[in-house]
């Protein structure tokens, strides 16, 4: 404490160097915490709309002759097909699961894995939104990984 006093009052002008290196490095710790926040944000957004897509996917996939005997099933094939038509149309996606604001390009989805399966009613998607960051000189681009899963389950007498 007392080397900062000594700091402060000296009339070398090291006050004025002092001062300078420390909003140096406020400024950077504010610029990290808000690119943090930023893309934490773009993450829970992307996140949200992709469960979004996989729980409507199921839902539009569900066989309806099944559900009226009390048993959940559903077309597989559908089901990833819709996953599809909806990251292209509801996301705005294009052909490379890229996404495009003003023809400027924000992130890609890189999907790994899909995997649907008919009995139990589920489709889980499995892969990695890649971004860019305003640090990007150092990273280059960052992958955030997601896995998103939904399930359609029946609890009543004779399903699954």
């Amino acid at each position: 404490m007392n080397s900062y006093k000594y700091i402060l009052q000296n009339r070398k002008g090291d006050v004025f160097i002092f001062i300078v290196i420390l909003v140096f490095f406020i400024l950077t710790l504010s610029a990290i915490l808000i690119e943090y926040f930023r893309m934490e944000s773009l993450y829970q957004q992307v996140e949200y709309v992709l469960q979004r897509g996989v729980n409507a996917s199921v839902e539009y996939a569900m066989l309806d002759e099944y559900r009226r005997d009390g048993h959940a099933r559903m077309d597989s094939a559908l089901a990833e097909e819709r996953l599809y038509e909806y990251l292209h149309e509801s996301m705005k996606l294009d052909a490379d699961l890229s996404k495009y604001i003003d023809e400027e390009w924000v992130y890609e989805l890189e999907i790994k894995h899909i995997n649907a399966t008919d009995i139990p009613p589920r489709l889980t998607l499995e892969g990695a939104l890649k971004t860019r960051s305003i640090f990007s000189f150092l990273t280059g681009d960052v992958r955030l990984p997601f896995r998103i899963s939904s399930v359609n389950t029946r609890i009543e007498e004779g399903g699954f």
